[in-house]
Parts: structure tokens; C-alpha cells; sequence
């Protein structure tokens, strides 16, 4: 069973995206993200979307295509701040991201 933080434990499964190696943020150590998107409500995409659009740090037709917009959406899906993505090796930022596109578009 993979564990992050105060050795918190969460059953493995189609949530559960495992780092391509162990990645330190603000002093935590994590092996992997629970991207839990079924967990988010329609006032937590609103909120990332007035963000987005307020910040207007991209501009985007599609949001869900915009690797920042994706990486918005997965830190509020995996109860982190976005910042965490910042040093993350691009695999990892682009399979997370494609996850999260993948949510988006269904």
C-alpha cells in the first residue's frame, strides 16, 4: 500500500499515480498522488476556472487542453497546492496532466 506524509495510507487503485521516483515538496517526501477526481464538486471546478481566467496566465479556447488549467484541476483532485507540479519531472507533469484532461473531457 503506497503512503505519503505521516505514513497516511491509501489503497491503490485507478486514483493512485505513482512518481517515476520519490519527489520532496515543503519538506514531504511522496511516491505517489491520490488524483481523486470523483471527489471534486461543481463549485471546485468554478472556482479553478474563475482563478484561471482571472490570473489570465493562459488563454485557452479549450481550458481542458491547457497543461496549467490540468495541473489546477489535478492539485484540487489531490488536496495539494499547484506549486507542487513546479519542479516535477515533466513525465510525470504530462501523464498527471493527461489524466486530468482525460476527466475533463468525458
Amino acid at each position: 500500500m503506497p503512503t505519503n506524509e505521516k505514513n497516511t495510507s491509501v489503497e491503490a487503485g485507478e486514483h493512485v499515480y505513482t512518481l517515476s521516483r520519490p519527489y520532496v515538496f515543503e519538506d514531504v517526501e511522496y511516491t505517489f498522488l491520490n488524483l481523486d477526481f470523483d471527489a471534486l464538486f461543481g463549485d471546485d471546478l468554478l472556482k479553478i476556472n474563475a482563478r484561471f481566467d482571472a490570473e489570465a496566465r493562459n488563454f485557452s479556447f479549450v481550458k481542458a487542453l491547457s497543461l496549467a488549467y490540468q495541473l489546477e484541476v489535478a492539485a484540487a483532485a489531490a488536496k495539494i497546492p499547484v506549486q507542487f507540479f513546479n519542479r516535477l519531472p515533466a513525465k510525470d507533469v504530462q501523464r498527471i496532466g493527461q489524466r486530468a484532461q482525460n476527466f475533463l473531457l468525458v
